[in-house]
């Protein structure tokens, strides 16, 4: 072995090194790169008769500077960094949306109500009517535009959902191919090849939660889910999307076998399409559907209140909105069969069902609350719905998606466009007794609220008015004999209702006969005040005058104020309230969850660049450090090359 030779072996190793080093500095801003680093060995040595002699350097292998772990943490954090602002970014958009303290449904409703108490005021405008039915349009509008929003960012969820599957299908593959060049190099080291592998898995785990199992001959095996395997070895599995069987306004996906397809959206977590997943059941749903309860109530409140009055004409008052239906979606193939209705719209909870039958029993999940509850067959009242379920034929699978109140903010609509039509007047009137000149007659300083009625059955009185005369008694059966048209005391029932004074308030009420049956000639009820005289007396009949009442506007008015929804615990305002309140405090939660696992995913780069990054200043002391034993290494050949020439001359003598 020469010094020739030695010198040359430097040469090359050096230049090697060098080559790694420019490498390095070249692909400083390559994503995914993992800085290199070049390994010496001493060449074997030569046995001389002085003893062992060096016989120079060679490049034994250039590693990549890489941790399994770390990479491990990184994958862990992209894949929970990206669901979380996925899910984040919806719920803020959605958030601003129902929000707004200009835009949103809340100041529309405000204004239908503020209208709704200026025709109190004046029933008999015309201006204020043409209010009325301007602010309940433009509420219903409202309504549909807030649906509209909802479809439109679903449409607009399914597509990027489906554009994610195409991208997941086509990283797979590339890892498939990658893999495939891998295992025919991987008696040396490709390490811009596991780079490249690395960088696409990375990006496959933004996607989608996956786990990364390696074999022993450098190929990755890439699970999903509940462990499809997306890449086994050099083949590549593909995803796919479907509309969903039972709600075809959700996306599936599903993964493809060469025997058929399997959905596994429930199965699918993390990445960009698990937080899309669950912003969609978590915060879109459940916002439309509790937007839909405010439009229903709202509509079958005015729409019950308004049936209750008369309108300029005289006439009774009609529907003010079109109603809405409850939507139930049947999985295709069911045996058995249901019919919902509302039973109770102000006992409703805006959340959506599932009806599923296991074979035994027919089991309803809240899919908001997530709990059970079993059914039978036959007329069954659940949370203001009658669901009615006919077993007959009934499969194991059988599966029903109920769902209450989605189609409400789109059903919608006004239905009253003539301002004459609005009925603020109401269709009963009392009188006390008063003589030819209109002088009262009573006594006593009783007096009767003017009535109520709970449906117009019966109204208006056909057969002419009803009167009350109170009977002094002297004792506590003192009281208001009842008499109707044509009736004759002591024969006729109606007698039979007294009114007594203990009552507070007073309601009719039977001594022999339950009040409910008077409740049927129209449902009409009133409170009295103050002591009646002996023989005072009141008739209540038909309003024949009713242009300038505005007792069933004030009825109307004073419906935003009940506590007419959530089973009888909430307004209007405050069942919208709660929504925004929900939709507000997820969106705020995800936010603050967001920037924690954004400064986790901070963290976890800088200890994968503190391992794997290029740092220029140490990759140049090298790129001097290996040109001066480059340089170094030359000036050994170049004493070799003086050496050899002296030896030549010494032969030429």
């Amino acid at each position: 072995m020469s010094i020739l030779s030695i010198g040359v072996s430097g040469l090359v190793a050096n230049r090697h090194a060098l080559d790694t080093t420019g490498h390095n500095i070249s692909n400083v801003n390559t994503e995914g790169y993992s800085r290199q680093r070049i390994d010496f060995n001493t060449r074997a040595p030569f046995l001389s008769p002085a003893g062992y002699l060096g016989t120079g350097v060679e490049s034994s292998e250039i590693q990549r500077q890489y941790d399994s772990f770390v990479a491990g943490q990184m994958r862990t954090s992209l894949t929970v960094s990206s669901e979380l602002r996925a899910y984040y970014e919806g719920a803020q958009r959605l958030d601003e949306l129902v929000a707004d303290p200009d835009a949103g449904i809340q100041p529309t409703i405000q204004n239908l109500f503020d209208a709704l108490q200026g025709l109190a005021d004046d029933p008999t405008s015309i201006p204020s009517r043409q209010l009325v039915l301007t602010e309940a349009e433009s509420l219903a509008d409202r309504f549909h535009y807030f649906d509209q929003q909802f479809e439109d960012t679903r449409t607009r969820m399914n597509g990027q959902i489906g554009f994610n599957v195409g991208e997941i299908n086509r990283l797979a593959q590339n890892i498939a191919d990658i893999n495939a060049d891998i295992k025919l190099a991987y008696g040396s080291t490709p390490n811009d090849l596991l780079d490249k592998r690395d960088q696409l898995v990375n990006e496959l785990s933004e996607l989608v939660d996956i786990q990364v199992l390696q074999q022993t001959d450098g190929a990755y095996n890439v699970f999903i889910g509940k462990g499809q395997p997306l890449v086994m070895d050099t083949t590549a599995a593909t995803l796919g999307t479907q509309p969903s069987t039972l709600d075809p306004s959700h996306l599936e996906i599903t993964f493809n076998y060469s025997f058929g397809t399997q959905i596994i959206t429930d199965q699918i977590s993390g990445g960009t399409i698990g937080g899309m997943l669950r912003f969609r059941g978590e915060i879109l749903d459940p916002t439309q559907d509790r937007v839909g309860l405010v439009a229903l109530g709202i509509a079958d409140q005015l729409n019950s209140q308004h049936q209750l009055g008369l309108d300029l004409d005289g006439l009774v008052g009609t529907a003010l909105f079109s109603g809405s239906s409850v939507q139930v979606l049947p999985q295709p193939g069911n045996g058995s069969s249901i019919t919902v209705d509302y039973d109770n719209v102000g006992n409703l909870t805006g959340h959506s069902y599932e009806l599923t039958y296991d074979g035994a029993d027919f089991i309803l999940q809240d899919l908001v609350s997530g709990s059970t509850q079993t059914l039978a067959a036959g007329s069954n009242i659940v949370d203001g719905l009658d669901i009615d379920i006919n077993a007959a034929g009934a499969i194991t699978g059988d599966s029903f998606l109920i769902q209450p109140t989605r189609t409400a903010s789109q059903d919608i609509a006004l239905l009253v466009n003539d301002v004459r039509r609005l009925a603020a007047a109401g269709p009963l009137q009392v009188q006390p007794a008063v003589d030819g000149n209109g002088n009262p007659l009573n006594g006593g300083d009783a007096r009767i609220t003017q009535p109520a009625n709970s449906s117009m059955a019966g109204l208006p009185l056909a057969g002419g008015d009803i009167q009350l005369v109170y009977d002094d008694q002297g004792g506590p059966t003192s009281g208001f004999e009842v008499y109707y048209p044509g009736s004759v005391p002591g024969v006729d029932p109606f007698d039979d209702f007294i009114v007594y004074d203990n009552l507070d308030p007073a309601t009719i009420a039977g001594t022999q006969v339950p009040s409910a049956q008077f409740l049927a000639y129209g449902g009409i009820s009133f409170a009295i005040a103050g002591a009646p005289a002996d023989g005072d007396s009141f008739t209540i009949g038909n309003n024949s005058n009713g242009s300038s009442d505005n007792r069933n506007a004030l009825s109307l008015e004073n419906l935003q104020n009940q506590n007419l929804m959530l089973g009888g615990t909430a307004t209007f305002d405050a069942t919208y309230i709660q929504m925004v309140s929900d939709v507000g405090s997820k969106t705020r939660h995800s936010e603050l969850n967001l920037g924690a696992q954004e400064s986790l995913l901070e963290r976890t780069k800088e200890a994968m660049a503190e391992i794997s990054g290029v740092n220029l200043d140490e990759e140049a002391a090298k790129l001097i450090q290996f040109q001066q034993a480059y340089q170094a290494s030359a000036q050994v050949i170049s004493v070799a090359s003086t050496l050899f020439d002296t030896l030549l001359g010494a032969v030429r003598r």
